[in-house]
């Protein structure tokens, strides 16, 4: 859902940036500049933490707002599905490949701040939209914009800490994300709340703006500003040169050798997001179909649930940094099946018990536990790729899962609710549907990888 210039830039002291980045093709850096200061990786991994709660943030919003978009603009659920998912991800996923050469060969913190600021003005846009179609448009752009950000993130925080530590650094940046959903729902409900409220209002320049337009516009311009914040921290340096015309054969090559690791990786995450997103995003729908809650009562009660879940990723990424350091060289994997299968009798409990706040824990327990994935599919890519073909392989990460997650996962329940069940009221059935179809499998990929990836560190250690 995400640089190295500023490294070049400081380091070399003088020259421009096209100088630097020649530096850093023709020069391998030594092992032990390899790895920034523990002060300056945990700066790093704040401040990215914080910019990644904006995109979730960004991202998320329209979660609260399906019924008066639907009303406003006359759209079905399907509809509604493919503006939250393949709207966004189509552009989130094609321009992970070039952005990924982009992060090998320049500065990652240049791709970060047009990163962010792209997709805040077209967060910002989405409250411009009158139709399908110009909402659409503006959440293609939000894709775009997040996918740089996504990228150059995983590759900034693997480099910046040696593998037995990346986990739990992983781990506390996806936090920041998870957290960021759960920040959308606990403020953003009472913000929704709030503008509905208030009703629609003239705006300078914009003219009448209805108020789910005003809520977009009000979320997504302060990115344009926080944006300067990648300035704030360094870039770690590659411990190994690249060649000036790599491409992606090297990267293809390298996995073709692991092909059950990267196909675990690439699909089984992205299943597991899928499954993740889709409640996420439908929770709060079925919330307010079949038991009537608004968004002011949604939105921090599942904003608080999110956020607690969130704050046991953590708690994941140290587990599996244990396991890896007594010598489980399949710890993510590992770790990951077995959450994903303790996790899935609670995905569907939530929608087949008859109390709201029972559905709310249930949602709690399944999300501490899947979100353990959150984190390890980008720890994985770290710890099993080469450093010189992080930016690149992680790139073909972002848009395999991606394309799979935020694509998928929405539209899955939005098909299976308006084309399979025919019933809006139908979304929780749909939601345990997703955990058989969608989840499960996820476990079965976990487990067919953990071999290839045992093979893989051996090779690259």
């Amino acid at each position: 859902m995400t640089q190295i210039s500023a490294t070049m830039a400081s380091s070399s002291g003088s020259g421009g940036a096209h100088g630097d980045v020649e530096a850093t093709i023709a020069s391998p850096l030594p092992e032990q500049a390899a790895y920034p200061s523990p002060l300056m990786g945990w700066l790093t991994v704040a401040i990215l933490f914080l910019l990644y709660i904006l995109s979730l943030t960004d991202r998320n919003i329209m979660a609260l707002m399906v019924g008066p978009i639907k009303k406003d603009l006359g759209l079905s659920d399907l509809q509604i599905s493919l503006l939250q998912g393949p709207a966004f991800a189509i552009l989130f996923c094609l321009c992970a490949i070039p952005l990924g050469m982009a992060l090998d060969r320049f500065s990652r913190r240049v791709v970060l701040y047009l990163s962010v600021t792209v997709w805040s003005i077209a967060a910002a846009s989405c409250g411009l939209a009158g139709s399908f179609a110009a909402l659409a448009m503006a959440r293609a752009g939000v894709g775009a914009g997040e996918s740089g950000f996504g990228t150059g993130s995983y590759s900034v925080v693997g480099d910046s800490f040696p593998p037995h530590k990346v986990s739990l650094a992983m781990s506390v940046f996806i936090m920041g994300g998870v957290m960021g959903a759960g920040i959308v729902f606990l403020f953003g409900g009472p913000i929704v709340a709030a503008a509905m409220k208030a009703g629609p209002a003239v705006w300078p320049v914009f003219g009448l703006l209805q108020p789910w337009q005003q809520v977009f516009i009000m979320t997504g311009a302060p990115g344009i500003a926080l944006a300067f914040l990648v300035f704030a921290f360094r870039e770690p340096p590659r411990r190994r040169a690249i060649s000036a015309g790599a491409g992606y054969g090297e990267a293809w090559a390298f996995m073709r050798e692991y092909k059950p690791l990267y196909l675990a990786t690439f699909v089984g995450f992205g299943l597991a997001y899928a499954a993740t997103i889709g409640f996420q995003l439908w929770t709060p729908v079925y919330l307010a179909r079949v038991h009537g809650w608004e968004p002011g009562r949604i939105g921090p009660v599942i904003g608080l649930a999110q956020i607690g879940a969130a704050a046991m990723i953590p708690l994941h990424g140290w587990t599996v940094d244990r396991l890896y350091r007594r010598g489980r060289r399949d710890a993510h994997l590992f770790w990951c099946l077995l959450t994903v299968l303790a996790s899935a009798p609670f995905g569907i409990a939530a929608f087949l018990v008859s109390s709201p706040w029972t559905t709310v824990a249930c949602y709690w327990c399944f999300m501490a536990l899947i979100l353990s994935t959150s984190s390890m599919g980008p720890a994985t890519v770290q710890v099993v790729t080469p450093q010189y073909l992080r930016g690149r392989v992680s790139a073909l990460y972002v848009l395999a899962s991606g394309l799979i997650a935020m694509a998928g996962g929405p539209a899955f329940i939005g098909l299976v609710t308006d084309k399979l069940l025919g019933d809006e009221m139908k979304v929780g059935l749909s939601l345990v549907i997703s955990v058989f179809c969608v989840l499960l499998p996820a476990a079965l990929l976990f487990a067919f990888g953990r071999a290839s990836m045992r093979r893989a560190h051996e090779a690259i250690a």
